[in-house]
């Protein structure tokens, strides 16, 4: 977690989901058209997998949950304290949103 937050020049945590039936499989830095990001990925015993992007904001240090839906991944992204978060995965939105409420309360207490 040390060496991702130093290439994004901020601290990078990590969300527990187990809570919420997922794992963590692992972490990475990604490069994406707004510069670095953290992706992490989780599965569940059904192999159902979602993923959480963490990268710097330059604008919009802080914005509201909002849905977004693509091809039949959907997901929920927000901005916090000048981080900017997405967590996707194919399954309905009303499934994802309590997951990605969890993992904005972690993000705001760790």
């Amino acid at each position: 977690m040390q060496w991702i937050s130093n290439r994004l020049h901020q601290p990078v945590k990590v969300p527990d989901l187990t809570a919420s039936g997922y794992r963590l499989m692992g972490g990475r830095l990604v490069a994406t058209s707004h510069g670095p990001a953290a992706m992490f990925m989780y599965d569940d015993d059904q192999g159902a997998r979602l993923v959480m992007l963490t990268r710097p904001m330059l604008t919009d240090q802080s914005a509201p949950m909002a849905p977004h839906s693509d091809d039949g991944v959907s997901g929920f992204a927000w901005a916090d304290d000048g981080l900017g978060y997405s967590l996707v995965g194919q399954a309905a939105p009303d499934s994802l949103k309590p997951i990605a409420n969890e993992a904005r309360r972690q993000m705001r207490i760790l």
